[in-house]
């Protein structure tokens, strides 16, 4: 409370020292980016990062239980995250012909950057995607700046950083009253974690619809929370509907289908209390019902499309699981695509263990940008996190006194429809939801401190370590089997020994 109460009162000794932190690495960027892109490029560089810095800031200002610690770790993911982003900038513009304008971005993000450049002056032909939301931003901020990839990407990275803070608002909102840590901890907890999940953080600030798609989740969990949260939470209920639409808004316009996961959600927090809740349930699933229509309606995909991707098929198995990428992945699930309903539900244990591991925590062959990839896949966070989920799911979220009412089952099942639709191959699809699962584990840690459940815990994470380094150190065998092929085979215990470098 302490820490709380400098933020609002007068300029403390710490909080003179996170001030002048700020100053410096903004005007460290500044020196540094001028130098690389000059004087006019450099300045737009170093005021994009710096409203992509402020926006989060001024959220977790004015959040309940916010702290100096909750600005440090804000300011320390900032600085992370705007390092990677321009290195990538410095990549992206490092070969002759491109520059911020027209920069060498790949995949997805070329198609987006292209759908944009050929709205904006049709310098290029036209780009087909699947949900125009993404490249829709991109134009507007093209119309109003200027073409640029500064924009698109401080944008990102705005988003990005405001999902972790609301993470952490949601944390504090579902567990004020469930564990002994006050809300300033709560919340500084929950933005920490979150700061682990390093595959869900860089693809947030990757020229990808991942970012505005990561803000909106973390919206609509916090809205959510409300039915599950102490009755002083519920006092702002028509603030939670209004961030709701927005929320929906956006992910109707960057990824449609995803509107099924929140009207899920919707139901599966409204059951507990159904009589208190139902005129806000229904407001939240008329809400979704409106905006996939209008979403729809911008949108590549039909309806029709959303029912052939539950009933797989020849095309999603050439998709997912035939490419040559994944012919390990071929052995081990066969033809999935091509299965019925029950032999997928069958199968969800390996499907979901698929992808709880991908992406794994070492270098691809090949791999574009070192730095980037090598953080990419420092995955140890998210299988912390996943771990300790796992426990409350196999040991407490099932007692009655031990549980934390409905909301860990939303993620749960979110984490178990992506499975059984993808075949756990694109892992992509759930990393809006893994945050969801950050207010469970600290709820498990909070039992732990109080004396609650260490025996079983132990015997947990010692069983959880074994099984996943053995599923790596396999899985490991197996991706440098097929090199080793290449190279007169090497033997295993070189790439034992790469492995444990990586560790």
């Amino acid at each position: 409370m302490v820490e709380t109460a400098s933020l609002k009162q007068g300029i403390t000794m710490p909080k003179l020292l996170l001030m002048l932190a700020e100053v410096i690495a903004i005007a460290l960027l500044a020196v540094v980016s001028s130098s690389h892109f000059g004087l006019a490029d450099g300045g737009r560089l170093t005021a994009a990062y710096l409203v992509a810095y402020l926006v989060p800031r001024a959220v977790l200002t004015r959040a309940k239980g916010t702290s100096l610690t909750a600005v440090v770790i804000l300011l320390a993911l900032s600085v992370f995250l705007m390092a990677i982003s321009y290195v990538n900038l410095l990549e992206w513009t490092s070969v002759d012909g491109y520059s911020l304008e027209v920069p060498n971005v790949k995949n997805d993000a070329r198609t987006y950057y292209k759908w944009a450049l050929h709205h904006y002056d049709g310098r290029v032909g036209p780009q087909k995607i699947a949900f125009p939301g993404f490249p829709m931003m991109i134009l507007a901020l093209w119309r109003l700046l200027g073409v640029s990839v500064i924009w698109p990407q401080a944008m990102n990275i705005m988003f990005t950083l405001t999902a972790v803070v609301i993470t952490g608002m949601t944390t504090r909102r579902l567990l004020i009253n469930r564990c002994s840590l006050g809300p300033s901890a709560l919340l500084a907890c929950g933005m920490a974690l979150n700061c682990l999940l390093s595959f869900y953080l860089l693809s947030g600030i990757s020229i990808l619809k991942e970012g505005p798609l990561f803000l909106a989740i973390a919206i609509i969990g916090y809205s959510l929370a409300s039915m599950s949260a102490a009755d002083e939470e519920r006092q702002h209920l028509w603030r939670d509907i209004i961030m709701f639409i927005l929320a929906c808004g956006i992910i109707a316009l960057v990824r449609t289908t995803f509107l099924y996961f929140i009207a899920l959600g919707v139901i599966i927090m409204a059951l507990p209390h159904w009589r208190r809740d139902w005129v806000m349930a229904l407001a939240m699933l008329a809400i979704v019902a409106a905006t996939m229509l209008i979403g729809n309606h911008f949108a590549y995909y039909s309806f029709d499309q959303h029912s052939r991707i539950v009933q797989g098929g020849l095309g999603m198995q050439k998709v997912y699981v035939d490419e040559a990428y994944n012919r390990h992945l071929r052995t081990l699930i066969g033809y999935y695509f091509l299965y019925s309903t029950w032999h997928k539900v069958l199968m969800l244990p390996v499907t979901m263990g698929l992808q709880f591991v991908i992406p794994f925590p070492w270098l691809n062959y090949g791999d574009d940008s070192i730095i980037f990839n090598e953080i990419l896949r420092l995955n140890y966070g998210w299988y912390l996190v996943g771990g300790i989920s796992l426990f409350y799911y196999l040991f407490m979220g099932w007692k009655r006194h031990d549980g934390m009412g409905l909301w860990p089952w939303w993620p749960a099942a979110s984490f178990m429809i992506i499975a059984y639709l993808m075949a756990g191959s694109v892992v992509r699809y759930v990393l809006p939801f893994e945050p969801l699962f950050i207010p469970v584990v600290l709820f498990v840690l909070c039992k732990l401190v109080d004396g609650n459940h260490r025996k079983a815990f132990k015997r947990w994470s010692i069983f959880f370590v074994i099984t996943l380094a053995t599923t790596l150190l396999v899985c490991l065998e197996l991706q440098h089997t097929t090199i080793s092929r290449m190279l007169h085979t090497l033997p295993l215990a070189h790439y034992l020994k790469e492995y444990f470098l990586y560790l």
